[in-house]
C-alpha cells in the first residue's frame, strides 16, 4: 500500500460516529480512537514499510523537468521523520524539490555527509527555507579542505561562517538519534586511489592528505529494512558497509563510491574497480549508486554485479518495499 491507501485504511478503522463525551467535557459527534488501528497488526506493518528516498540531486536525469549539478542531496521520509541527506553545491536541490511535491519546510532531520562543498555549498540555502530541522555535522567537517588542480589549490571545504549556528549539532564516532536513525563515522581502513590523492586538508604544517575523518554516515531503519546512506565513501564503500553492519544488518546502499576524478573525468583502474565489485558481491545488499561513482565506473561495476547494482539519478525514488 502506498500512503494514500494506508490514510484510507487508517481512517476506515478508526473513525466512528456517535455521541463521544471528550476529556475537555464537550460532546462530539465523530472520533478517532488510535487503538482501533493500533490493534490491527496487518495495518501496522504497513505503516512501518513506508520508507521512501528521493534522489533530489545527482550529475545526472532522466527528466528534463529537473535541475542536476556535481553534488548530491537525497530526500528520505520514514514513519516517523523526513530527513535531508546532503543539500548539494547549489540552490537546485530547492527547484527540485518543488517540482516533485516535496516540502522542505517539514523537514525535522539534516545529516551533512562530510564537509565538501558539493555536498554542502548549498547549507545556508536550507537555513533559509527551513527552520526547524536538526543539524547533524561532524566536528571536523568545517576544517579547510582543498584539492589539488594542477599546481594550484582550490577551497573546496564550506562556510564557516554557518559553524555557529545554533541549530548544529557536532557528531563524532557513533551517534543513535532514536531507533530509526544512527550515524556513525567510526570507519577503520582508508581508500587510497587516484582521485583521493588530489583531495587536501589544510593544517598548521601546510597542505596534507585529507584523511577524510570529518565524514559520516547514516543507517535508516524503518518496516525492518535498514539503509546506510554514505555521501562520497571517502573512506571506502567496502569499509563502511564493514563497519555499517557492525550496528544494522544493512539491504540497501545509497551514495556516491568516489570512482573517478570529476577534474579530468578519469575512472579508477579497471582492476580497482573489479575488486571492489567482487567484495561488494559478496553482501546480500542492494547498492543504489550515482555522483562521484562516475558513469564509466558504474557501467564497468554493473557487467560485473549485475542486478546488484543500480544507478541512482536526480528525480528516482525508491520505495522501502523495494529494498
Amino acid at each position: 500500500m502506498d500512503k494514500k491507501e494506508i490514510a484510507k485504511k487508517i481512517f476506515n478503522t478508526a473513525y466512528i460516529n456517535g455521541e463521544f463525551i471528550l476529556r475537555s467535557g464537550k460532546i462530539s459527534n465523530e472520533y478517532f480512537d488510535k487503538y482501533l488501528f493500533e490493534a490491527e497488526p496487518e495495518l501496522l506493518v504497513e505503516i512501518a514499510k513506508i520508507m521512501n528516498i528521493t534522489a533530489l540531486v545527482e550529475n545526472t536525469t532522466n527528466d528534463d523537468a529537473l535541475k542536476t549539478k556535481h553534488g548530491l542531496s537525497i530526500y528520505i521520509e520514514t514513519a516517523k521523520h523526513k530527513i535531508l541527506f546532503d543539500v548539494g553545491p547549489n540552490d537546485a536541490f530547492i527547484y527540485n524539490a518543488k517540482q516533485l511535491g516535496i516540502d522542505l519546510a517539514e523537514i525535522d532531520i539534516f545529516v551533512l555527509s562530510h564537509g565538501h562543498s558539493d555536498h554542502g555549498g548549498a547549507l545556508s540555502d536550507f537555513l533559509r527555507v527551513n527552520d526547524k530541522a536538526k543539524i547533524y555535522i561532524h566536528k571536523k567537517a568545517f576544517e579547510p579542505y582543498f584539492i589539488e588542480i594542477l599546481f594550484a589549490k582550490k577551497y573546496i571545504g564550506l562556510d564557516k561562517k554557518l559553524a555557529a549556528n545554533e541549530r548544529i549539532i557536532f557528531t563524532d564516532g557513533v551517534l543513535e538519534i532514536d531507533d530509526e536513525l544512527l550515524l556513525f563515522s567510526d570507519v577503520e581502513g582508508q581508500f587510497d586511489t587516484k582521485s583521493h590523492r588530489v583531495l587536501l586538508r589544510k593544517t598548521q604544517n601546510g597542505f596534507e592528505r585529507d584523511d577524510f575523518l570529518h565524514e559520516q554516515n547514516l543507517i535508516v531503519t524503518s518496516g525492518g529494512k535498514s539503509a546506510l546512506f554514505s555521501g562520497c565513501s571517502h573512506r571506502g564503500i567496502a569499509n563502511i558497509l564493514r563497519a555499517a553492519t557492525k550496528h544494522r544488518a544493512i539491504n540497501a546502499v545509497f551514495g556516491g563510491f568516489h570512482l573517478y576524478n570529476p577534474v579530468t573525468k578519469a575512472a579508477e583502474s579497471p582492476q580497482l574497480i573489479e575488486e571492489l565489485a567482487t567484495e561488494l558481491s559478496s553482501h546480500e545488499t542492494i547498492f543504489y549508486t550515482c555522483h562521484c561513482t562516475g558513469e564509466k565506473a558504474y557501467q564497468s561495476l554493473r557487467e560485473i554485479m549485475g542486478e546488484k547494482v543500480r544507478y541512482f539519478s536526480t528525480g528516482t525514488t525508491v520505495k522501502g518495499s523495494e529494498l
